[in-house]
Formats: structure tokens, C-alpha cells, sequence
């Protein structure tokens, strides 16, 4: 087959159909449309001066395209006015357009249809050789090029689509193992998200119901949802330790402040020689109540946890919140004394009737011992010197020494040290499941269970409802946070451990939900397409390709890029595990 030539700069191609090598036509030169039609509206309001504007409607692109054309007959000038008609009259049917190309674009494609085929009138007297101006209009005045298709390598994964336009991105994700959820969100708005999971059913008048609507999809990078509890008289239950300190709100996390500036590696748990009872102390937020308490449903959050300085002890603590602000369940990871590992655990039920789910060292490692020697300074005993000449009081000298303490360090770690975790909690009934993942603290990718959905039956007297979550961070001191009484000081500044949360959600499970653990949405091989030029999921397998519409939150916006704009695509699945694509349509506007 003969390679196609290249369409010619002056010149266009309507649905296959080329205006010199077809018809025979000369074009001149085209004025490009700036933009499209625009109709602003705006409304007028008795006493006010000025109307209150309502905002632009973009509408058509139009095209006035000149061309001309030779006829050495008049049989020849209708012939050619016929093939015109022929070439750029079409069936009136609606929704229907036909691809352009123009020769100053060639690689983009424009949608519409001719609106006007005017007179021919002569060029010049006696002869047959004719002009006129053609009219294009492209209701959809977006161009199209040919579709891209990205492979995509991270879960956060940054992109900037070519183009100038709104595309509509489809994605083709392929797991290699069964996966229970797929969910794509962007990050410059949490409302951009698609999640595929679990069932929906239809009322009886056959209308969709989402039997696992999301209530809370917080990604934990502002602090609008919370509040700042500065005391423990405003709690309703009982924490380990005190509030002090401050949070702040990081591009992906809430964290411990840092202090004394936002890129200082010192952390403001509070201040350490104020407490010197032993106790834990740091900030506590509260996220702000469900409008109803839910009792069925499923709770997700990630926290994570940096011990930098081996003696450190830090951690932080989700607290799971009823109606009455009752804790009905918690969730911290929290280091040890003397460089003993750092520990998970997971309580389930209501404060003082609960049930341990989960307390574990994941990844233990036990280091050989040794012994940190912590200088530190007291007060020596004072002493009196008199004032010249023997008269006066005398002035008292205070003495400073300085003592070297030995402490054993047990040199142990677990994956918890260092560990970026997510948890799910999910209630139906007096039935609990409860799962636990290692995260990737790079890229954020869910890794390997730590519990795997581990089912608690609740006595009635255990049942709980649901309302929000409360979260602390949290140290305690230890010989280096001493007072120097020389200084006023303590004794040694070290790093006290970084603790945040990186998000937050809940869904309600209406009925009995899925009416057990959750189950795969797609097994390994088969492949997910998420369409957001079409607003819908639907699943390939041996062939066969199925709607999961009723597997898709109705939360879900499938939402749009912009060309030239960078987007950062986020996945809940590691590519290590799956095989995912993105194609597109690049748009011009």
C-alpha cells in the first residue's frame, strides 16, 4: 500500500476527503479562529449598581475557509460544483460530526460539519474559473491528536498531559495477585478520585444505592477538618500521657512542628523540662465529627513513625471516637526504653472492656548490646567568699560539675522503628475485621500484611458505634532531657522522633454491606478499565468484558487532566505488583 502523502499546508482533508488532490480546490488563506463563540451572562438586581456576573458560555469554533477552483467548461464548473455538494453535505443526524484536518495542524483533528456552501461567483468575466468562502463549525472545539499512551511507574506518579485542552484519561490496570480495591486519586483535589470496591445494589424504583458510601477522604495535608485539643478536660476518654506542643500541616502529612522553624530537625512535643513525671506528652488533634454516628462501617489510616536517635522514646496513637467521644478503639506504634525495638499494637472495643488484636515487634532484630555513656551536669556544693578589706556579706559561689551516667542500650529494632503503616478497621454487626500493611516510606506503596483481615467477634456488651478519630503524638524524656542547671538548658538536645498521619477515611457499610470480608474486585491477569471520558468502570476477563459500575463508589467524579498542567496521579497499588496505563487524546483549544 502506497505511504500516504503528507497534507499540504495549504489545504484541509474533511473526512478523508482532500480539498486540492479530491475536489480540485485552492484554499487561501484561512483566518484562524482566536477562540470560540462566547455568550456572557449576567443578571441585573433592583438598588445595585452593576449586575452580578454568572460566568462565560464557550460555545462552536468557526472556520471561513476560502478556496477557488478552474473549469475550462461549464460541464466542468458543474461537475465541480456537484463533488463539493457531494464532499461536505451530510445526513442530518443528531450528535453526529466528521473528523477535519487543516494543513497548518496536520496531527490534530477537529469534530464538526460544514454550515454553509455559498455561491460560487466568478474571478473574472467570461470565464469559469470561481471562488468562495466555506464555513466549518466544530461544536466540539476542541482538536484531538492521536491517542498517547503512558506506562505508569509509581503510586504517585507526576505527569504533565501534552496539549492545551481538557483530556479525559483512561486507565488499564492489570494486577498480578487478587486485589480487593483499586483506586486512582489526583492530588491537587481530594473530590478527583475513582474508587472501585464494593457493592451497590438498586431500590426499587431501580435506582443505584452505594451500600458503602464514603464519608471521610481526608489525605492529611491541611488542617481545616481538625481541631487542636490543648487539654485533657476537653476529652471523654483516657490517653497515655499529657498535650503539649504543636502540629503542622505538610504537603502530605500532619506532623509534630517543627521547631523552633518549619525546617528545623528539632520537634515541638512541648517543652521538656516541664515535665518531669514520667509521663508522655505532645499535641492531640481531633478530625471533626461525622454528622450522625455510623454503626456499620470501615475506618482506614496511615501513620508513620522515625526513630532517628536510638534512645529516643516517641510514637504516635490514633484513638477511634463513639457518639458520647467514648475511645473504642487504638492504634499506635511507640518506641521502647534503652533502645529496646519499637512496638505496634491494636486494641479493639470499648475503653476498659476492649480486646489486644494485634502487639508485635514485625521484623525484630536483636543487635548486640551495648553501653551509651550520657554526660550530664549538677550542682556542686556552694561556697562563700568574702568581700574585699573582710567587711560585707560574703558571696556565695555556686559549683558546677559535670557526671557521666552508663546506661545499657539493648540495641534492638523492628520494622516499626522506621515504619509507615496502614490500617483498616471494619465493623458490621459484632463482627470486626481488622488488616494491617507495611507502607513504602519513599512512594507511599502498600506492601506486604502484617494482619491480614483478622476477625473479632464483639459481645453485645463490646458493640460500638462510630464518629471520628482523635490522633496523638507523643514523647517521653529521658536522661538527656534533664534540667543543666548551669545553663537552664537541658542537658542535651537529640532528635525526638518524627511522627505524622497521611490520611484518613471512612465509609459507612449500609445493610450488611458485602455481608462478609471484603472480596476481590479483580483477580490476577484480568484488567480494570477506568474511563473517564465515558464515566465508567468495567472489567476484562477471558475475553469477556463486564460493567463495574456496581462496584464504584458514588463519590467517584472520574475526573479530567489539563494539558500543559502537571498532575500528580496517586494509585493505592504497588506497580511492582500491578501493570497499570494511562492513554489520552491530547486536546487543543
Amino acid at each position: 500500500m502506497a505511504e500516504e502523502l503528507p497534507l499540504a499546508k495549504h489545504s484541509f482533508e474533511f473526512d478523508g476527503i482532500r480539498a486540492y488532490e479530491d475536489l480540485g480546490l485552492v484554499v487561501g488563506h484561512i483566518n484562524w479562529p482566536t477562540g470560540t463563540t462566547i455568550s456572557h451572562s449576567s443578571q441585573s438586581v433592583p438598588g445595585r449598581y452593576g449586575d452580578i456576573p454568572q460566568g462565560n458560555a464557550y460555545g462552536a469554533k468557526t472556520w471561513q475557509i476560502p478556496v477557488s477552483f478552474q473549469a475550462s467548461s461549464d460541464e466542468e464548473y458543474m461537475e465541480t460544483l456537484i463533488n463539493i455538494t457531494r464532499a461536505f453535505t451530510r445526513r442530518a443526524e443528531q450528535g453526529v460530526s466528521f473528523p477535519m484536518r487543516f494543513g497548518t495542524m496536520p496531527d490534530v483533528t477537529y469534530y464538526g460539519t460544514f454550515t454553509a456552501l455559498p455561491e460560487a461567483t466568478q474571478i473574472s468575466t467570461g470565464a469559469n474559473d470561481s471562488q468562495l468562502t466555506l464555513t466549518f463549525v466544530a461544536d466540539d472545539p476542541k482538536g484531538y491528536k492521536d491517542p498517547i499512551t503512558v506506562k505508569i511507574t509509581d503510586s504517585m506518579f507526576e505527569y504533565t498531559p501534552e496539549g492545551t485542552g481538557e483530556i479525559y484519561p483512561i486507565f488499564r490496570i492489570t494486577p498480578k495477585k487478587d486485589m480487593e480495591e483499586i483506586g486512582v486519586a489526583y492530588g491537587s483535589d481530594p473530590t478527583k478520585y475513582v474508587d472501585v470496591g464494593y457493592d451497590k445494589v438498586a431500590d426499587e424504583q431501580g435506582n443505584v444505592v452505594d451500600k458503602e458510601p464514603v464519608l471521610v477522604n481526608d489525605p492529611c495535608n491541611g488542617l481545616t477538618t481538625w481541631t487542636n485539643i490543648t487539654s485533657t478536660s476537653q476529652l471523654n476518654f483516657g490517653i497515655n500521657g499529657v498535650i503539649d506542643g504543636s502540629v503542622m500541616s505538610n504537603d502530605t502529612s500532619i506532623s509534630v512542628r517543627r521547631s523552633p522553624n518549619d525546617t528545623s530537625a528539632m520537634y515541638d512535643y512541648g517543652d521538656p523540662l516541664k515535665h518531669t513525671d514520667g509521663k508522655m506528652y505532645g499535641p492531640l488533634i481531633m478530625h471533626q465529627g461525622l454528622p450522625r454516628a455510623v454503626k456499620n462501617f470501615e475506618v482506614t489510616f496511615r501513620i508513620r513513625h522515625e526513630k532517628n536517635y536510638a534512645r529516643a522514646i516517641s510514637g504516635n496513637e490514633v484513638y477511634g471516637l463513639d457518639s458520647n467521644g467514648k475511645c473504642i478503639f487504638r492504634a499506635y506504634l511507640q518506641d521502647s526504653s534503652q533502645g529496646r525495638s519499637t512496638r505496634g499494637e491494636i486494641w479493639i472495643g470499648p475503653e476498659n472492656n476492649d480486646i489486644q488484636v494485634y502487639k508485635g515487634y514485625k521484623d525484630f532484630h536483636d543487635g548486640k548490646d551495648y553501653t551509651n555513656h550520657v554526660t550530664i551536669v549538677k550542682n556542686g556544693r556552694p561556697s562563700n567568699k568574702n568581700t574585699k578589706g573582710g567587711k560585707g556579706e560574703g558571696k556565695t559561689n555556686v559549683n558546677y560539675y559535670q557526671a557521666n551516667v552508663s546506661i545499657k542500650n539493648f540495641n534492638n529494632t523492628s520494622y516499626f522503628n522506621h515504619g509507615f503503616i496502614q490500617c483498616r478497621i471494619r465493623k458490621v454487626g459484632l463482627k470486626v475485621w481488622v488488616s494491617l500493611w507495611k507502607c513504602n516510606t519513599w512512594n507511599g506503596k502498600t506492601g506486604d500484611y502484617i494482619v491480614k483481615n483478622k476477625v473479632i467477634n464483639l459481645r453485645k456488651d463490646q458493640d460500638f458505634d462510630f464518629s471520628t478519630i482523635a490522633w496523638h503524638a507523643k514523647k517521653t524524656n529521658i536522661t538527656e532531657d534533664k534540667l543543666n542547671p548551669q545553663t537552664g538548658k537541658v542537658n542535651k538536645q537529640y532528635n525526638y522522633g518524627w511522627n505524622s498521619i497521611t490520611s484518613y477515611t471512612v465509609k459507612e457499610i449500609l445493610d450488611d454491606g458485602n455481608g462478609d470480608e471484603p472480596h476481590p474486585v479483580v483477580h490476577a491477569g484480568e484488567t480494570v478499565v477506568i474511563d473517564c471520558e465515558r464515566n465508567e468502570t468495567t472489567l476484562i476477563h477471558g475475553g469477556a468484558v463486564d460493567s463495574l459500575e456496581k462496584r464504584v463508589s458514588l463519590g467517584s467524579t472520574y475526573p479530567s487532566l489539563w494539558g500543559g498542567q502537571s498532575e500528580v496521579i496517586g494509585f493505592n497499588v504497588n506497580p511492582e505488583e500491578v501493570n497499570v496505563e494511562m492513554t489520552y487524546r491530547p486536546t487543543y483549544l
